[in-house]
């Protein structure tokens, strides 16, 4: 593109593409809101569509903001993007109860139908639980990350910007998978996931090697990506601190989530042990408790 950091910040893109998936994902789930409320059903809550709206909100600037032309120039907009697809927007649209609320916002017979489809005794419904079982996911999760930062896949879905968008997609659908299991508000079409189980699968599967990959390019002293090499809009920038910085918004906010995440699954495990005890019964309560007349039984000779 060669353009200037000035014109990079002003580039709003539109695609036509995209911009249909963003409506095919924020329209049922409002108008199926906006019939919950009307019910006043107690899933429509205001939070919820905040959350939802704003992980809607994270995807179309993945997708349609300068972050588009600036991947192309550095490096440090292609780890924007992958912040907002993987880290910001599949909780924020899990956090949201989006399975919940379009079921229940939907007509009977719809929704009946599509229960039906989802049972055990379906053929669909027993694969759709083959395919999403945790580990298979978390396996999904770990190949398409290492795979995404793999410096010669990098390189050609770089100079191939239409491929590189459909696979930006990939990458979401991989991460809503993800973040399903261990958040828990997804469909319930298996046991809920232990929160110890899921404070590992969130630690093993994001944590450690989004910190390994961030640590590794900020520390590196050549380039990972030969692509950027040379194509830096801002003179006071290298190529070096281009690629330290954006391995320091990997590192950095990667870890801010999934720590914090693992942080408040963990927290379910010790919140029975924090339940208060019940007290020893006193002398006191026990003469309470005594019908009228016996109470030498409990006081003696």
């Amino acid at each position: 593109m060669n353009l200037s950091i000035r014109e990079l910040l002003i580039a709003w893109e539109f695609y036509p593409g995209s911009a249909a998936a963003l409506l095919t994902i924020l329209l049922p789930y409002t108008v199926c809101w906006l019939r919950l409320r009307r019910r006043r059903s107690p899933l429509a809550t205001t939070a919820r569509l905040v959350s939802f709206s704003a992980g809607t909100a994270a995807l179309a600037l993945a997708f349609h903001s300068p972050l588009v032309a600036l991947q192309q120039e550095l490096l440090i907009g292609r780890a924007g993007q992958q912040m907002l697809i993987g880290l910001l927007a599949p909780p924020l649209l899990w956090l949201a109860c989006p399975a919940h609320v379009i079921l229940r916002g939907l007509p009977p017979s719809s929704r009946r139908w599509i229960v039906s489809k989802l049972k055990r005794s379906t053929w669909s419904g027993v694969l759709i639980r083959k395919l999403t079982q945790p580990l298979l996911i978390w396996l999904l999760a770990f190949s398409v990350f290492l795979l995404w930062h793999e410096p010669g896949i990098a390189n050609w879905l770089l100079a191939h910007p239409s491929v590189y968008r459909l696979c930006l997609w990939g990458v979401w659908i991989t991460y809503m998978l993800f973040w399903w299991h261990p958040l828990g508000t997804g469909l319930r079409l298996r046991r809920a996931m232990h929160p110890a189980i899921a404070f590992l699968f969130v630690i093993l599967g994001g944590e450690v090697p989004n910190m390994v990959t961030g640590v590794t390019l900020a520390f590196r002293n050549t380039p990972a990506y030969s692509y950027y090499d040379g194509r830096l809009p801002v003179p006071e920038l290298t190529t070096m601190q281009d690629q330290m910085i954006s391995g320091g918004i990997i590192w950095f906010f990667g870890s801010v989530v999934y720590v914090g995440v693992a942080v408040a699954l963990l927290g379910r495990v010790f919140r029975n042990f924090e339940a208060p005890r019940p007290q020893p019964i006193s002398w006191h309560a026990t003469k309470r408790t005594i019908a009228p007349g016996l109470e030498h039984r409990v006081l003696g000779p």
